[in-house]
């Protein structure tokens, strides 16, 4: 993901808008992240994912394999008695 300064986004905005179709480009204000440029496709598949509510053995395999890479933070370990296989 490529970060560039405000400034330099409208000084170079063909080539941001160039990568944003390899990756997402974070626009920073005051040294702060402020939007993400991203290609159209992408943004297109987001809001299919966030308009449709999938039962879990529905879901996309890409979206699965990504939630296998997720942390399990340590402070759900208090909910362990919870489970039942």
């Amino acid at each position: 993901m490529t970060r560039v300064t405000s400034s330099e986004f409208t000084r170079e905005f063909g080539r941001y808008r160039a990568l944003a179709h390899r990756e997402p480009v974070v626009v920073t204000h005051h040294a702060r992240d402020d939007v993400v440029l991203i290609a159209a496709d992408d943004y297109a598949q987001l809001r299919r994912y966030e308009q449709k509510a999938f039962h879990v053995t529905q879901l996309p395999r890409e979206v699965v394999d990504e939630l296998g890479k997720a942390p399990i933070p340590k402070v759900a370990s208090k909910f362990d008695d919870e489970y039942q296989p």
